[in-house]
């Protein structure tokens, strides 16, 4: 069976494993790709670790993926003849991915040899923006969340290392390039074409203006990966079982909580305002109490996935989160099981990772 995403292979599993050995796989991958891992962490690993576990692990999704492999054939035929029109046209998505895996190519041979090259002007740190059309202002942190300055369509992202981007104007009397300003890691972009000569990338900014950014910054993914790596850059220390991630608990209730399931769980009891009393972090096959809890009835939300991110309040990796129907009081709630039984009437309903997020 053919793996045309490679999702299997980034595994290490054959085609034909079971849930369970994908489910260890990614587990045994994880403990060592782990950003917080130190020696062999690597983010962009685990991001693609993570993205193949969340197809392999979804049996639906699983079996799209499969029969999308089944489907493509094993000889790609020829493209069709070019006019001459054509072939002095290129396409410019096709002509800007191929120029940026070769740029990039590039920047990574140089830097073996300590040769890597930059604008004509030198790389002195850029001044916050003062005029109505230059670019974003500069930025001397990662905001809490991504800025996003692309207009259209993004297709790439700013990558961490390094801080964040500064971004270049064209300076046409000096036949260069200075610096007007910096953008925020994680922003996700949208590339209009290659300053081959000078390594640079030319963006579309919010600001009806374009700039342009170092090629080796960036990583190609759309705003939904630029977030996923925000998350998983930014996850934070592991979480401790029983851990108090949030809430409000000043009363004399109690509920124990337990997770039998596979995955971590973060569960919360939101009262009848929609407040939430306590976040609870539950490793699996383990138990924890929350106490302090106020006397009110409370509905139980639930998320379980692989790699609480403490600056995103949600799971990095596989999250689904769910709530149970109706409210109780905390003596009735306890012990409180997650996941439920199946046979459970009325079973939990899937919530938006959003919904499950606001505190």
């Amino acid at each position: 069976m053919r793996d045309p995403a490679g999702h299997y292979a980034t595994l290490g599993v054959d085609p034909a494993a079971s849930p369970k050995a994908i489910a260890a796989a990614y587990r045994r991958r994880a403990r060592v790709l782990h950003p917080d891992v130190p020696g062999t962490g690597n983010a962009a690993a685990f991001i693609r670790l993570k993205q193949a576990y969340d197809v392999l692990s979804d049996p639906l999704a699983r079996g799209a993926y499969d029969r999308s492999a089944a489907s493509v054939p094993d000889m790609t035929p020829p493209p069709p003849p070019r006019s001459a029109a054509q072939r002095w046209r290129p396409d410019l998505s096709g002509w800007l991915t191929l120029g940026l895996a070769g740029l990039f190519c590039t920047a990574a041979t140089l830097a073996l040899v300590g040769l890597v090259g930059s604008p004509q002007q030198p790389r002195s740190p850029a001044v916050q923006s003062t005029g109505s059309t230059a670019g974003p202002v500069m930025r001397s942190a990662p905001p809490p969340m991504m800025a996003v300055p692309a207009i259209g369509p993004a297709t790439f992202y700013i990558q961490p290392p390094g801080g964040d981007a500064v971004v270049w104007r064209p300076d046409a009397q000096r036949d260069g390039y200075v610096p007007a300003g910096r953008l925020a890691v994680f922003s996700a972009v949208q590339p209009l074409r290659l300053d081959e000569r000078h390594g640079l990338v030319e963006i579309a900014l919010a600001d009806g203006h374009t700039g342009f950014v170092d090629a080796a910054r960036l990583a190609a993914g759309d705003r939904t990966d630029a977030r996923r790596a925000y998350c998983v850059y930014n996850a934070g220390p592991p979480v401790r079982n029983g851990e108090m991630l949030g809430g409000r608990r000043d009363g004399p209730a109690r509920v124990q909580v337990s997770n039998r399931g596979l995955e971590a769980a973060v569960v919360k009891l939101r009262d009848q305002a929609g407040l939430v009393a306590a976040t609870v972090f539950v490793a699996p096959g383990q138990s924890a109490l929350v106490d302090h809890l106020p006397e009110a009835p409370y509905r139980p939300e639930f998320a379980m996935g692989e790699l609480w991110s403490r600056a995103c309040n949600s799971f990095s990796a596989g999250m689904r989160a769910q709530r149970l129907a109706g409210y109780a009081a905390p003596s009735e709630l306890s012990p409180l099981v997650i996941p439920p039984d199946l046979s459970a009437v009325p079973a939990p309903e899937d919530i938006a990772d959003a919904v499950f997020e606001r505190e």
